[in-house]
């Protein structure tokens, strides 16, 4: 099975919705036996202002998207290893700007393998809908992934 790790700065709203919405499109399109992702935070601390597992905002994104999501059953936000970077097969980190700086503080020579992508937190840029974005970067490495095969 190959693995796709999605990385954000906390791991609360930005990777969180990356990792359901793949795992329920890989699903649906009948690979979820070949391919399956998780999630990490670069950054998580317990003082970033995150309430609980998952950003209410990316859980109401993937309920409206037809993903079923029980807050009860949600992992908490976890902490990126070496062995996370070096294990998955495909590495996307969501922020260039943000993130780029954070893997190369804690990974420098892992660099190469991580994507990065350029999908602001919420807030952080007006005028876009960093939701749709990552929906919309998702879809295109599913089909690079499952076309690759």
């Amino acid at each position: 099975m190959r693995t796709v790790l999605f990385l954000c700065t906390g791991n609360y709203f930005r990777s969180r919705f990356s990792e359901f919405w793949f795992n329920h499109q890989i699903a649906l399109h009948g690979n979820g036996d070949d391919l399956h992702a998780g999630s990490a935070g670069l950054k998580v601390t317990s003082g970033n202002g995150n309430i609980g597992a998952m950003a209410i905002e990316a859980q109401i994104a993937l309920q409206q998207r037809g993903v079923a999501v029980d807050p009860t059953q949600l992992a908490m936000p976890r902490q990126v290893s070496r062995d996370d970077v070096e294990q998955a097969d495909v590495v996307v980190a969501v922020d260039a700007e943000a993130h780029r700086p954070m893997v190369q503080e804690l990974f420098p020579d892992l660099e190469a393998k991580i994507r990065f992508w350029s999908v602001k937190d919420l807030g952080e840029d007006e005028g876009t809908d960093p939701i749709s974005l990552l929906q919309h970067q998702v879809d295109q490495l599913i089909n690079a992934l499952t076309s690759s095969h």
